[in-house]
C-alpha cells in the first residue's frame, strides 16, 4: 500500500533516532521512539506568535491560546480537559512566544489515538462564543496584572523589550497592552484562527512508547484530510540600525537596585547562536561562573542572570542582576562590561 508521507530518518542521541514525516497537507511530524516508560509526550507547535500582531492587537496570538481550550462543534467545552485528565494527562499546557505557539501534554502511551483526535479536532472546529471570548479576556487581564503591572521584574523585561525594538513587534509584549486587549472582538480571534491553524503551518512532536511509522499513520487518519490554508507570510520590517546606547530608569517598589540589560546579538538561525549560548553559561551558570564569582562572590549583588534569546529576526543577550543593600547598580554595571572585555580577550 502506498504511503501518505514523505519520511526522513536522522540519527542522534546514540541510539535513539529522529523521524520525520512530511505529509501532502502540509503538516510535519517528527518522532522519536523511546520505551524507557510507556508513555508519551505530544506536542503540537503554531508558526505564530506575538511577532505576528498587527500595531493595537498586541496580546491576540497569547488570548487565543486561551480560547483553544474552550471546546469545540464536536467537543463542548469541557470535554478535552476532563477526557484527557481521566486519560491521565500530565503537563498539560500551552504558552506563546514572540515566535511560536505550543500545546503540550504527555499521557500513558495508550491514549495517543485521544489525543490525536482532540488537537485535529480543535485545529479546524474551535467554537468560539463572546462569551467565552470576554471571560478569557478578564483572565489574560488579570494575568498581565500578576505578572507585568504588579510585579517589578516584568514592569522592567516589559520596558526593555520597547527600548530594543522601537517599531518591530518584539517591541510589543507578548500578553499585550490592556488598551489592545479592551479593543479586540471574537471577530479577530476568528480571523486570525482562519489565518494561522492550518496543517502547513503546524509542526507535531511526539516522544515515547511508539513506533513511528504507527504514529504516522495515526497522524494521517485524524489530520490527513485537513485543507490547508493561506496564510500572511509577510515579514515584519526589520528595525532600524542602533547607533547610541539606550537607558531607562525606573522608580519601582522594590528593596535593592537591579538591572535588565540586552545586547543585541542575531537572530536564533544564525551561526553565532550557538556560540553565544555557551558564553552565557561560561558567565553566569553555576557557583563557578565569572559573573557569580564578580557580581556574588564580590558581596555587590544577590544575584545574577545570563541568557540568549533565539528569536527569528533579531535578538538579544540578557543580563540581569539584583544588588545587595547599600550597593550600586552603577558599580554592577562597571563588573559585567569588565567581565565582558576580559571574556573577549
Amino acid at each position: 500500500m502506498a504511503k501518505n508521507w514523505t519520511q526522513t530518518r536522522y540519527k542522534f542521541l546514540g541510539e535513539l533516532g529522529l523521524e520525520r514525516f512530511d505529509f501532502e497537507n502540509g503538516l510535519r511530524l517528527f518522532v522519536v521512539e523511546n520505551r524507557i516508560a510507556p508513555v508519551f509526550s505530544y506536542q503540537t507547535w503554531f508558526n505564530v506568535g506575538s511577532r505576528d500582531e498587527v500595531k493595537g492587537k498586541s496580546g491576540l496570538a497569547h488570548l487565543f491560546e486561551h480560547m483553544m481550550f474552550k471546546g469545540t462543534k464536536k467537543n463542548p467545552q469541557g470535554t478535552f480537559d476532563r477526557e484527557m485528565e481521566s486519560a491521565g494527562a500530565r503537563d498539560l499546557n500551552a504558552f506563546t512566544s514572540t515566535d511560536y505557539t505550543a500545546y503540550v501534554a504527555s499521557l500513558p502511551a495508550e491514549a495517543l489515538p485521544m489525543v490525536a483526535g482532540f488537537e485535529s479536532d480543535r485545529m479546524v472546529g474551535l467554537a468560539l462564543t463572546k462569551e467565552q471570548f470576554d471571560s478569557e479576556r478578564e483572565v489574560v487581564h488579570n494575568e498581565r496584572k500578576q505578572v507585568m503591572e504588579n510585579n517589578p521584574e516584568g514592569k522592567m523585561y516589559e520596558e526593555l523589550m520597547k527600548l530594543a525594538w522601537k517599531t518591530h513587534p518584539y517591541g510589543r509584549p507578548v500578553i499585550g497592552y490592556g488598551d489592545d486587549l479592551d479593543s479586540m472582538s471574537t471577530k479577530d480571534c476568528e480571523e486570525f484562527y482562519r489565518a494561522y491553524y492550518a496543517p502547513n503551518n503546524a509542526v507535531i512532536c511526539v516522544v515515547g512508547a511508539w513506533k513511528p511509522e504507527k504514529v504516522a499513520a495515526e497522524v494521517f487518519k485524524q489530520y490527513g484530510k485537513i485543507a490547508p490554508q493561506k496564510h500572511p507570510t509577510a515579514k515584519p520590517a526589520p528595525e532600524a540600525p542602533q547607533n547610541e546606547e539606550r537607558v531607562s530608569i525606573m522608580s519601582l517598589p522594590v528593596q535593592v537596585e537591579k538591572a535588565y540589560i540586552g545586547y543585541r546579538v542575531p537572530e536564533g538561525t544564525h551561526a553565532d547562536h550557538v556560540p553565544l549560548t555557551v558564553m552565557t553559561y561560561i558567565m553566569s551558570s553555576g557557583r563557578s561562573s565569572r559573573l557569580y564569582h564578580a557580581l556574588v562572590d564580590s558581596g555587590v549583588c544577590m544575584d545574577q542572570g545570563c541568557s540568549v534569546g533565539g528569536m527569528k529576526d533579531s535578538s538579544l543577550l540578557y543580563v540581569s542582576f539584583s544588588c545587595q543593600t547599600g550597593k550600586k547598580a552603577d558599580e554592577a554595571l562597571s563588573i559585567i562590561d569588565r567581565e565582558i572585555r576580559t571574556f573577549i580577550e
